[in-house]
């Protein structure tokens, strides 16, 4: 462990001016070192959120050394994103401070280009927070409230909008299977008005995104009542009607949100015979 970092370990407490000798010391030579950059994860999880100097920092620090560090910059790789998410309990795990969401939002948003399980990662993090009412992202609500609130449909957008990277990229099936999760385990709650809006959207996008121009999927993505674009199309084939049906069956009933799904697809897409055939059985 560094010098500089075993003394906050062991404290606990990091001293008025002292983030800003850590700002020198982990850009001192104008790179962020992997060990540097472990050893500011054992502090925030240390300090747990309790110092906004430092969290500021980790966000900063963090965030440059997995968008930019590497060439070319403005990309995280497939490693970067499993490092990170190792080093915020692995990928099955929920971040355990408010600083470690922030900084995960904030690499999605800089970033151009992400790997699919890294954005499925980020929304799991918001899954946690509806059904448990634990983690950073519940802030304070009650526990197994099962709802979607505004601030999730915020932040679900950002990681959706952000995991798209400008480039008309359909929403992935990690993605699509978290937003699910949700929406099942919250299905007849009060929740925000928006969030059923959202979910179709997304998973339109999903199911059609992948056939089309990326302008046309990215048309699909930003306007829900547009099921094709400068005159393509969306086609669902028989594999994405299967997981389609397979979703929505998945916990016995079929609710109003994903009822409004299947309007808005079998409205908007042409279908595979066999797919076209299990949509008519869901609806």
């Amino acid at each position: 462990m560094p010098a500089i970092i075993q003394p906050i370990l062991d404290s606990g407490m990091l001293e008025a001016g002292e983030a800003m000798t850590l700002r020198r010391w982990v850009y001192g030579d104008g790179m962020i070192h992997r060990e540097d950059a472990e050893a500011l994860f054992r502090v925030n999880a240390r300090l747990a959120g309790r110092c906004a100097d430092f969290n500021a920092l980790f966000v900063e620090v963090l965030s440059d050394y997995v968008v930019y560090q590497t060439m070319p910059t403005g990309r995280v790789t497939s490693q970067q994103a499993e490092w990170l998410m190792a080093e915020m309990g692995g990928a099955g795990a929920t971040v355990e401070t408010m600083t470690e969401l922030a900084l995960l939002v904030q690499i999605m948003e800089e970033a151009h280009e992400i790997p699919a399980n890294l954005a499925a990662f980020a929304l799991a993090q918001v899954k946690h927070a509806a059904i448990t009412g634990e983690g950073p992202a519940a802030r304070g609500r009650p526990h197994f409230s099962r709802m979607v609130d505004a601030a999730d449909v915020d932040l679900v957008g950002r990681i959706l909008e952000s995991a798209r990277g400008g480039v008309g990229a359909a929403v992935s099936r990690a993605e699509a299977d978290v937003l699910f999760d949700i929406a099942d385990a919250c299905a007849g709650s009060a929740n925000d008005e928006a969030w059923d809006h959202l979910f179709i959207r997304a998973i339109a996008n999903h199911l059609i995104g992948t056939a089309l121009p990326a302008r046309a999927a990215a048309a699909i993505g930003s306007e829900p009542g547009a099921a094709s674009a400068e005159g393509h199309s969306g086609r669902i084939d028989d594999a994405g009607a299967a997981w389609l049906a397979s979703r929505i069956h998945r916990d016995g009933q079929i609710s109003k949100a994903e009822r409004a799904l299947l309007r808005f697809v079998d409205a908007g897409t042409s279908f595979d015979p066999v797919a076209s055939a299990a949509i008519v059985r869901m609806a």
